[in-house]
């Protein structure tokens, strides 16, 4: 097996006023909670203890915030990119997950007989995500070091599922909680899992001890350990 030469930490925003109330906020900018705004500097201070190379983000606000601050800290390079954003949900931007699922739409998008994912009108498939998803794995791919990416829950299993090739049908299942941390490994070739669920602390613990980074110890997700598909 070739030497790790890339890990990479992947992290959700803080919490907003629409993951408390419970609506399909997106691609839209929307303000923290309270404690969002505590998550907010936890955040900040877990990724400055990571020390990476480089902070990607996501261009939307609440992604942003966090990424600035900690490449500002660290004095790396900070950069946008638009495969980290959440999923486009057209005509149901906005709306409660209960109006959604009245309105015949349910989210997570229903995954018809022939495996499709059928989203509301101008919303963004489950398969375009894991062409998204795909698409970042591929900048990721070439890279050495560390990189941090902060984004959202559904670009995060959407990577997920592209590093593991879960089916449409099951890989929004996994739980990404506000500002928990999901690392990545990557030889050049192949993707794994190093830790899964990592809050700020975690982090935090870990990268003031590198003994407990440890090895990669995900042998089977869905019955595949590697992505190595380039297409």
């Amino acid at each position: 097996m070739a030497a790790t030469n890339h890990r990479i930490l992947v992290m959700r925003h803080p919490e907003t006023v629409a993951n408390t109330g419970r609506f399909l906020s997106g691609r839209k900018d929307v303000e923290l909670t309270p404690a969002g705004e505590r998550q907010l500097m936890q955040a900040v201070d877990a990724i400055v203890a990571w020390r990476p190379d480089r902070v990607w983000s996501s261009p939307l606000s609440r992604c942003q915030a966090i990424g600035r601050e900690a490449a500002f800290r660290l004095g790396v390079p900070f950069e946008v990119h638009m495969n980290l954003q959440e999923l486009e949900f057209g005509s149901v931007q906005d709306v409660p997950f209960d109006e959604v699922a009245r309105m015949g739409y349910p989210f997570p998008w229903h995954i018809d007989a022939q495996g499709h994912s059928m989203p509301a009108p101008g919303a963004e498939s489950f398969e375009h995500l894991r062409v998204r998803a795909k698409a970042f794995l591929e900048e990721l791919r070439p890279l050495t070091g560390r990189t941090a990416c902060v984004t959202h829950g559904g670009f995060t299993r959407g990577l997920l599922g592209a590093v593991f090739d879960t089916p449409l049908d099951t890989f929004w299942n996994i739980s990404i909680s506000n500002v928990s941390s999901q690392v990545l490994t990557c030889d050049g070739t192949t993707f794994r899992l190093a830790a899964l669920g990592l809050a700020p602390q975690e982090v935090i613990t870990r990268s003031m001890n590198p003994s407990l980074l440890g090895n990669d110890t995900t042998q089977s997700i869905s019955g595949v350990i590697q992505h190595e598909n380039r297409n």
